[in-house]
């Protein structure tokens, strides 16, 4: 993971005009894998982002890393239709 810097500061706004993700990171230690923090910017919601070498937990829902991938690279590349609705055959 790169060392970049992050907001962690409330209610700053991003260039698009949406409010900048607070993000903190902690180290594994001992059994716990390590973990990123993930809070909204302008309220106290949060996901926990626990990850390995192999798999990520994001708030309870464990699964592989290429699970992952498959679901959020698609999404976050804009390539998923936004005006479908997800049909219980999709999953």
């Amino acid at each position: 993971m790169p060392n970049k810097k992050r907001n962690r500061k409330l209610a700053i706004m991003d260039e698009h005009e949406g409010w900048k993700l607070r993000v903190y990171h902690k180290k594994g230690s001992g059994k716990k894998s390590p973990r990123f923090l993930v809070k909204c910017g302008c309220c106290d919601s949060s996901i926990e982002i626990f990850y390995s070498k192999t798999h990520i937990e994001i708030n309870g829902v464990h699964a592989s890393l290429n699970e992952w991938r498959e679901l959020l690279i698609p999404l976050l590349n804009g390539e998923v239709d936004f005006g479908d609705e997800l049909r219980e055959d999709d999953i």
